[in-house]
Parts: structure tokens; C-alpha cells; sequence
């Protein structure tokens, strides 16, 4: 769960990189998890604080969600946001993140929820006999 760190609304984006090496050879998955409180936690650049968070990764790509707030005294619109990011994720892959190239930005697919609920019943209904202790 991603709470919002002031009154605006966190934006999530999601960004596709492709490793541009040997498959053999180890890459630096981008990242903001922190090793010492086991989360993950929030960085800030020059327009906005970012938290990014791997999906999916393998040989062939990296997912990861980026999500985004503008930081203070900044004003970023939602049409401008994807170029931010896009932005900010070239200067890290020419700096930090080098081996990957960037694939796509875009806005995560909405999810429809679920039509069925899941009904949970006790331990011998769902075993389908009886526990005789």
C-alpha cells in the first residue's frame, strides 16, 4: 500500500526496460528498497519525490511501477507527468542505470475487481470430511 506523503494525490506510472547486455552477466535492477527497514521508501529529484518498485523482471525486460508526487513548490499536470518521468528515467539510465534501456512509460491497465467472492468455510469443509481428534 502506497500512502500519500501530503495532501496531493500519488500518481503511479509503470516503465518497461530492456537489458542491453549478455544475458549471463548480472544487472542492477532499479529500485528503491531500503535493506535496513525492509521497505521501500521515498526518493526526491529535482521535480518530484519518486518510490520505484520492480514487477517483473527477467532477461528479456524489467517492469517496475514508479510512483510519483511533485515536489514541494512544484506543479506538475497530468498530461506532463509521463514526460517527467520519461525524462528522469533517461538521466538515470545514462548515469545509475547503465545496461538498460528504456521501452516504454505509461499508465498502468485499470483492473476491473473481481465478479465472484471467495466464500472461505471451516477446515472440514474445505478438506470435505470430518477431523476426529
Amino acid at each position: 500500500m502506497v500512502l500519500s506523503r501530503s495532501p496531493q494525490k500519488v500518481e503511479r506510472l509503470t516503465v518497461t526496460l530492456i537489458p542491453e547486455h549478455d544475458e549471463m552477466v548480472p544487472f542492477h535492477v532499479p529500485s528503491t528498497f531500503n535493506v535496513n527497514e525492509r521497505s521501500y521508501g521515498w526518493r526526491r529529484s529535482s521535480r518530484m519525490d519518486y518510490m520505484i518498485v520492480p514487477t517483473r523482471v527477467s532477461s528479456s525486460e524489467i517492469k517496475i511501477d514508479v510512483f510519483v508526487t511533485p515536489a514541494r513548490g512544484e506543479r506538475i499536470q497530468a498530461k506532463h507527468l509521463v514526460k517527467v518521468v520519461q525524462d528522469f528515467i533517461q538521466a538515470k539510465l545514462s548515469s545509475e542505470w547503465r545496461g538498460l534501456r528504456l521501452a516504454e512509460v505509461g499508465r498502468p491497465p485499470t483492473v476491473a475487481p473481481p465478479r465472484k467472492l471467495f466464500v472461505r468455510g471451516t477446515i472440514e469443509e474445505m478438506l470435505g470430511t470430518t477431523l476426529d481428534s
